[in-house]
């Protein structure tokens, strides 16, 4: 395989099973567009001629030095570093005057993903990113290896963590849903530029009044900001399908596998019961076709994932994202949740939004649904809650109203309970404690039902 060596073998004195190195073109591509702008500036200056008539050759110089440099700096990177799998471990060598070593172990994994940016996929090749329950800055990327190698190391490195055993093969996965094309536009051009249309309306709207007025300065403004939005618009919608195209979700014995993207793809995998936290949003521009997005909250991620890798379904129908959240979270029916709302004098604390804020459990999952015009509806499974507190501002203590909070690993899934009556808050703050104690020492594990498929 090229750029790797492996060695087999593993007695008890612990060696490494598995040595291997990152791929030799990982500088080219690891460059990426740094690397490409120095060379095209080059190139630029060798096609140019100076006053000399001859071509830039300070220019040629610099930049060609520089993206010279910048290779140098790649192979000496791959050199001093290499990679072992050790049993139930992964570490990582490197260095050029100062060795370091680090070990991440496996039965700490939270997902594993396999990344192709669009410099990397050129060449055929992939990153590997371990994320760890310590978090998002902790997580470990092998870049770059060959792509065969990077999926076979996944389904590795996967089975260790899951404890299937060392060289797992991949395993065979069952589709779940794949998001339309056209679906997936229609919902971003609503959700993206419904509330950004206003701003696009000032351009047009200041060249008439400038216009009309015969203020050709206050008319160009007005061209100006509207030609800015646009492009701001356009960018901001080019980004979200580039990154969603192909958005797809299938189930596997490792995991939930969520594969997307365009120019650049992405394959993540999240193990079984990994999942902290779930939510179903309904933003109103999509309440007529009934279309929600899913989101989860998984440990590692951190607050930088809860936008792109926290997505667990773009778009999908409202009763396919329920069925499909209750399975994931064991066989649970959301649907079957009592849920009680405030008391009537929140009103006075949240006089339009109160009698949309809905809260309840079962043995398994708490559940709260809030938004009016947007609608959310929050999961946590009890074992998975890292704490609960009670919050009361001034108002909310004058009217005897306090919040119960639900908190989960970093992510955007944020659970509470609004404006509960203060006995019942601490009520249901006491039985929460119960049901986790309870929940933890049963362990349920997910997925006991089939899955559902989208139609």
């Amino acid at each position: 395989m090229p750029g790797s060596e492996v060695s087999l073998g593993h007695t008890d004195g612990g060696p490494p099973e598995g040595t291997f190195r990152l791929h030799p073109l990982t500088p080219i591509a690891l460059g990426g567009r740094v690397l490409g702008l120095l060379v095209a500036i080059t190139l630029l200056g060798l096609a140019e001629r100076g006053s000399s008539g001859g071509p830039r050759w300070p220019q040629v110089i610099v930049f060609g030095g520089l993206a010279v440099l910048v290779v140098v700096h790649g192979f000496i990177t791959v050199a001093v570093t290499s990679y072992h799998l050790m049993g139930g471990e992964l570490r990582i060598d490197n260095g050029l005057f100062q060795k370091q070593s680090k070990r991440i172990r496996l039965d700490r994994v939270q997902s594993v993903d396999v990344l192709e940016p669009l410099s990397a996929r050129i060449f055929g090749l992939a990153e590997v990113k371990v994320t760890t329950a310590g978090s998002e800055r902790a997580a470990v990327r092998l870049r770059y290896l060959a792509l065969p190698e990077a999926r076979s190391l996944r389904a590795d490195l996967l089975g260790r963590s899951t404890g299937a055993g060392e060289g797992s093969p991949e395993a065979p996965e069952r589709l779940l849903v794949t998001v339309p094309h056209g679906r997936l536009v229609g919902s971003v051009l609503l959700e993206m530029i419904s509330w950004r249309l206003a701003l696009l309306a000032i351009g047009p709207a200041l060249a008439v009044v400038g216009q009309s007025n015969g203020h050709r300065a206050t008319a160009g403004i007005g061209i100006a900001i509207f030609v800015w939005f646009a492009v701001l618009i356009v960018h901001a919608v080019w980004q979200r399908l580039n990154f969603l195209w192909e958005f797809t979700v299938t189930e596997s014995p490792d995991g939930l596998r969520v594969r997307h993207g365009l120019l650049s793809t992405s394959r993540q995998t999240v193990p079984p019961g990994r999942i902290q936290a779930i939510l179903i949003h309904q933003p109103m521009s999509w309440r007529p076709f009934g279309w929600v997005q899913v989101r989860m909250n998984v440990a590692g991620y951190g607050r930088r994932g809860s936008t792109k890798r926290a997505t667990l379904i773009p778009v999908v129908d409202r009763d396919f994202a329920e069925r499909l959240v209750g399975w994931v979270l064991g066989g649970v029916d959301l649907d079957e949740i009592p849920l009680t709302r405030p008391p009537r004098r929140a009103a006075v604390r949240a006089p339009l939004w109160w009698r949309a804020q809905e809260a309840g459990a079962d043995d398994r999952v708490f559940v709260a649904r809030h938004g009016l015009l947007s609608r959310t509806i929050d999961i946590v499974p009890h074992q998975r809650t890292q704490s609960l507190r009670i919050a009361a501002g001034p108002v909310q203590r004058v009217l005897g109203l306090a919040s119960l909070h639900l908190d989960s690993t970093p992510g955007p899934v944020k659970t509470r309970a609004a404006n509960r009556d203060a006995g019942e808050a601490r009520s249901l703050l006491d039985r929460q404690v119960e049901r986790g104690r309870a929940a933890r020492r049963i362990a349920v594990p997910g997925g006991p039902v089939p899955a559902p498929q989208a139609t």
